[in-house]
């Protein structure tokens, strides 16, 4: 009998990642495309679907299932978004697994992306010989996930080891989520970029300047 093949998307905040593939991990065929949030959830998701469809019929193949790692909080039993932080609109009750059933034809599945890719590092990487872990992610935003006896730990509303919108500094740097001071505005990759240009235009950084 042939295996499975199933779908993953990764929805970034710039690009969006898209694979198939077994789940052995072997890859068939995979692509990225530009996010353009801006859109809102209608142009995105169309994308996104469009996409899927043109790389099913590339391999000639249906997927079994698609499973979406997505930027923020999510109400994962129902599929739908609870909140983007660093997306136009922040994407309030939208309800991916609807939209992307309707148009795809198969079944969809959304976590958040950095719990994602926790299960990910646990079953494929470092994680293979540990009963416990964190994993840390830092990029446009800063996330975590928690497994404790090989388990991935989600919490009351699917959202342990969200560190990045803790408030470290109440009269800090506006966030994208809309507070002042989250520790993603001090440690994420766009603060760690701007502090470094900070640094060098004020002349307390020269080896980076050389």
């Amino acid at each position: 009998m042939a295996e499975k093949i199933f779908c993953g998307v990764d929805l970034g905040g710039t690009a969006t990642k898209i694979a198939l593939g077994r789940a052995s991990g072997e890859l068939l065929v995979e692509s990225e495309i530009p996010t353009r949030s801006q859109d809102g959830p209608a142009g995105v998701l169309g994308r996104i679907a469009d996409e899927v469809l043109r790389l099913t019929g590339e391999a000639s193949v249906k997927p079994e299932a698609l499973g979406m790692a997505a930027p923020g909080t999510l109400d994962i039993a129902h599929g739908i978004v609870k909140y983007f932080p660093n997306f136009p609109g922040h994407w309030p009750d939208v309800p991916i697994r609807g939209i992307l059933q309707a148009q795809i034809g198969c079944p969809v599945y959304i976590l958040n992306d950095v719990r994602t890719a926790t299960l990910g590092e646990l079953d494929y990487g470092r994680g293979r010989d540990v009963d416990s872990m964190v994993f840390m992610a830092i990029g446009t935003g800063l996330g975590g996930g928690v497994v404790i006896d090989r388990q991935l730990r989600l919490g009351r509303i699917g959202s342990a080891g969200e560190l990045g919108h803790m408030i470290m500094q109440p009269d800090g740097r506006l966030c994208g989520c809309g507070a002042r001071g989250c520790l993603e505005t001090l440690v994420s990759g766009p603060a760690l970029a701007g502090e470094g240009v900070r640094l060098l235009l004020s002349g307390q950084a020269p080896h980076l300047y050389e």
